[in-house]
């Protein structure tokens, strides 16, 4: 997203207001940077990993979200803005908002979610996107297979592709940067993949081609760069490497600063991503002149040209991504030949339909349209969402009054013992005074 609104405020036709979630990392630097304004609120989303069955989770949930509803209903009130805008699929809190304020809302979908992301959504993957057909005046997916991949739930009328306007020309000379070369022998065949280690990201699936190419005679390297995005999840790559004694060979040097620069030493980039939605990675694979060797699933085939500009391959198929890499391993310059094609391609792609500027002239439409004839927000719906926070005044009390009860009881009981206890002793002189007199 950052790169689409600095390609619009370099041309002057939009000023950005920006809703983060609180805790805030480096997102608000990098809108500091910028200039750019923005509200941090806190909120939770309708999508988790591992979402939590507990009732009272589910309840501070529910009252964080309706809270931050309000909270950006607030800035949409206070700002006016012509267009409300959602990036991600997880949280539909802005979208709500844009609803019952009445401004049009328009929905970045760039990712499939459970597909790739493992998240399960609390109203299931159809409801979710229904939803969001509901509540989007326009729905801009990052590929033209997301866009097919939503049509089953979304108005295919609303639906645009954007290819993200990516300044081709900074991602280059970022590349030139100094960093180290991790490859450590000049003739060898030499591969990067980058992202998150994941099971889903095929890093260990790669380190065993490495394997199997070397005992085909190919000598070739593998540089992983990223960190796991669980503990355990690099534990699949470590044992590869072990049991294939691929130390020397297998590189993994984390999480770096500036990948592009150690890019520049690879020949090929491997994308063996399960489910990619786009593909960032890949395109600046393309961007950077390298051949690509991908999986056939998602969004890579878009920007794979099978034998042109890289090699397609059986999604969790080690022999398969061997055969492909074989291609490369067999001629040194075929990796050269494809990396020029990609980037060539990359360059299309940035000048194509589906760019920021035609992007720019349907929002712009959406804007204009007319509002006045839209359903009317259900009031009693927004009501609804007052309820997490009068249930909070009500436990609130509740304990209150409990507490009230409690100090009455206590009180009671203690008045009741001292009361008995006092009669008692009030008996026991009485019976002594008697028993002295008597005497």
């Amino acid at each position: 997203m950052l790169d689409l609104f600095d390609y619009w405020t370099k041309k002057g036709i939009v000023e950005p207001h920006f809703i983060i979630r609180r805790p805030m990392k480096n997102l608000a630097k990098e809108l500091r940077q910028r200039g750019w304004k923005y509200t941090a609120v806190y909120y939770t989303n309708w999508s988790q990993r591992n979402p939590s069955p507990r009732a009272e989770d589910v309840f501070r949930n529910a009252l964080y979200n309706s809270q931050a509803v309000f909270a950006i209903e607030k800035v949409i009130a206070d700002l006016r803005p012509d267009v409300v805008m959602t990036n991600t699929i997880v949280a539909p809190w802005a979208a709500l908002a844009a609803y019952f304020q009445k401004v049009p809302h328009v929905w970045f979908v760039r990712e499939y979610g459970d597909i790739d992301h493992k998240h399960i959504f609390e109203l299931g993957r159809e409801k979710m996107l229904q939803d969001i057909d509901s509540l989007s005046s326009l729905v801009v997916t990052n590929s033209k297979t997301l866009a097919k991949h939503i049509e089953n739930y979304v108005d295919k009328d609303k639906i645009t592709p954007l290819y993200t306007p990516f300044n081709l020309e900074a991602l280059r000379l970022k590349s030139l940067q100094r960093a180290k070369n991790p490859f450590r022998n000049k003739g060898s065949l030499k591969l990067v993949i980058t992202g998150k280690i994941t099971p889903s990201k095929g890093q260990a699936e790669s380190a065993e081609a490495v394997g199997r190419l070397i005992k085909m005679g190919y000598d070739t390297e593998l540089c992983v760069i990223g960190t796991p995005k669980e503990p355990g999840d690099d534990d699949p790559l470590r044992e590869i490497i072990k049991k294939n004694d691929l130390n020397d060979k297998v590189h993994l040097v984390g999480e770096q600063s500036n990948p592009l620069a150690i890019l520049k030493y690879a020949d090929v980039g491997i994308m063996a991503s399960k489910q990619e939605a786009f593909g960032r990675v890949t395109f600046e694979y393309m961007v950077l002149g390298l051949a690509v060797v991908g999986a056939s699933s998602g969004a890579t085939p878009e920007l794979i040209d099978n034998g042109k500009n890289g090699y397609l391959y059986n999604q969790g198929s080690v022999k398969s991504l061997v055969e492909q890499l074989t291609n490369y391993a067999k001629d040194s310059n075929l990796s050269k030949e494809h990396g020029e094609t990609a980037k060539r391609k990359a360059e299309r792609m940035m000048e194509g339909r589906y760019n920021a500027d035609e992007l720019f002239i349907k929002l712009s439409a959406v804007a204009k349209a007319e509002t006045a004839n839209s359903p009317r927000p259900l009031n009693f719906s927004h009501r609804w969402l007052e309820y997490p926070t009068i249930a909070t005044r009500y436990i609130a009390d509740s304990r209150a009054v409990a507490l009230r009860t409690l100090i009455y009881h206590r009180l009671r009981h203690r008045g009741k013992w001292l009361y008995l206890t006092t009669f008692r002793v009030i008996n026991f002189v009485r019976r002594g005074f008697k028993r002295s007199s008597s005497l």
